[in-house]
């Protein structure tokens, strides 16, 4: 089999696999959290969704409101239609040849977890000046697990059950539970 046809393949596995947790988890919605600097026209992909899609910028708003296309934006994924799969496949496909994606469950409604995670955005750095906290970029949120303390990896995923990023080298998803996995089940 060539390479083409075997990531295809994984890809199909994967976006399978994505729709049956949407099943069998009803009370979880399914959210992609991109990281639009990994792909500068991702904003043309999500409004050729039209309608089907519920998505934002989440810098859009702030000060950084000029380059928010190149910052997260928040895709909600709730259910089966042709446009919205086509885009959850072709975000699966560019996730495993190059991370951008963060794969979050949540109960959350979209504007309630969009408020958290544009909440998380900004901090605040020793000498005072505010920087862009990149933690839905795939490779920064797998790095941050030896970094933020309890309170802070519990602050971060608070609404969310789970939150999956794509490892290229163990050609496999890293799954965060948050203490609200146990009350939902697994995802």
């Amino acid at each position: 089999m060539n390479t083409v046809a075997q990531a295809h393949g994984q890809t199909q596995n994967l976006y399978q696999a994505m729709r049956q947790r949407r099943v069998k988890n009803p009370q979880l919605k399914h959210y992609a959290l991109v990281d639009g600097a990994s792909y500068l026209t991702l904003g043309n992909r999500f409004s050729n969704a039209g309608d089907a899609l519920q998505w934002q910028w989440l810098l859009e708003g702030t000060e950084l409101d000029g380059i928010k296309h190149a910052g997260p934006a928040l895709v909600a994924f709730t259910e089966d239609n042709a446009r919205s799969d086509g885009l959850l496949e072709w975000l699966i496909s560019r996730d495993v040849t190059s991370p951008l994606v963060s794969w979050l469950w949540s109960v959350q409604p979209f504007e309630p977890l969009a408020e958290h995670l544009r909440s998380n955005l900004f901090t605040r750095l020793p000498d005072g000046r505010r920087a862009l906290f990149r933690y839905y970029n795939p490779t920064v949120r797998r790095a941050l697990q030896g970094v933020l303390s309890e309170a802070q990896e519990a602050e971060l995923m608070r609404p969310i059950a789970y939150w999956q990023v794509w490892q290229p080298l163990e050609n496999d998803y890293l799954t965060f539970a948050s203490a609200q996995a146990m009350e939902v089940g697994d995802a």
